[in-house]
């Protein structure tokens, strides 16, 4: 639905008037999630649930507690990363239209070839955290051990993805051949940054999580982008001032050193933990 109401905007409602289709791309999107939110009301009705106030005894207080404890960080984490981007899309624009077009167009096809990666990341916490919940380490073990295979299977599919689509993508959008220069590097470089993003997205956004490491997220994405990535991307940019697509692959490297240091936090096992509480004993 967002996509058709795009592409309604864009190429048939205002195609000689930007104002107006930065507005409605803007309003496609939101009520693309109204929509989609209202759904979920719908089919949690039809599921028989129940929507009412929590009781406020003794086991509800541990669980807000718990829910607190480990989906704060979680959040944390997403604003880090969120304002991170923010930034990196900040010295991208000081660099030149060029430079911000071709970014434009990289990062919708790399948002398009990477779902399959976020899939696996949302379903993988839900098996981990089935099998910690139920006490079956060694399980919970085996399961995250295949998902990371999954994780890089996926990553190699989505950067061979991008890399195919690389000519339908330069025949669908109409860039200068400066910015269909830059626009070829990039996703290049998006492509092969497509398997440390499927580890990142399965480990640090799925497997910890679930085992409720959720802090290593939050750590991981403040040191790596705003201690490393972001402080080297402002010097390449306005003080070495190195060519474009050097700085955009400075920008891109925080995937790589966070899959490498996530790999290392997995094979410590210490996202191995059954976070569930037993409620007959509160």
């Amino acid at each position: 639905m967002n996509i058709l109401l795009n592409v309604i905007s864009i190429l048939i409602l205002y195609p000689d008037q930007p104002e107006k289709v930065i507005v409605a791309v803007a309003f496609s999107t939101v009520l693309a999630r109204i929509v989609e939110f209202g759904c979920c009301i719908i089919h949690s009705i039809k599921a028989g649930l129940k929507f009412r106030l929590p009781l406020h005894d003794m086991v509800q207080r541990n669980l807000i507690k718990d829910f607190l404890r480990y989906t704060l960080p979680v959040q944390g984490n997403y604003i880090v990363w969120g304002c991170a981007l923010t930034v990196t899309s900040a010295i991208i624009g000081h660099i030149n239209a060029d430079m911000v077009a071709a970014n434009s167009v990289a990062s919708v096809v790399k948002n398009l070839v990477i779902v399959l990666c976020g899939g696996l990341a949302s379903g993988g916490s839900v098996l981990v955290g089935k099998y910690l919940g139920n006490g079956e380490i060694e399980m919970a073990k085996r399961a995250g051990k295949i998902l990371n295979v999954y994780a890089i299977w996926f990553g190699i599919i989505a950067g061979i993805t991008m890399l195919l689509l690389k000519p339908l993508v330069f025949m669908l959008v109409n860039l200068d051949d400066q910015a269909q220069i830059y626009l070829s590097g990039m996703l290049l470089v998006c492509a092969y940054c497509c398997i440390p993003k499927s580890i990142n997205s399965t480990t640090i956004g799925g497997i910890f999580v679930a085992g409720g490491d959720s802090r290593f997220g939050f750590w991981c994405d403040t040191i790596v982008m705003w201690g490393i990535i972001l402080p080297l991307g402002y010097m390449s940019a306005f003080v070495w001032q190195l060519s474009p697509l050097t700085i955009f692959i400075i920008l891109n490297l925080d995937e790589v050193i966070k899959a490498s240091i996530a790999l290392i936090r997995y094979f410590k096992y210490k996202w191995l933990n059954n976070i569930t509480r037993d409620l007959t004993m509160e």
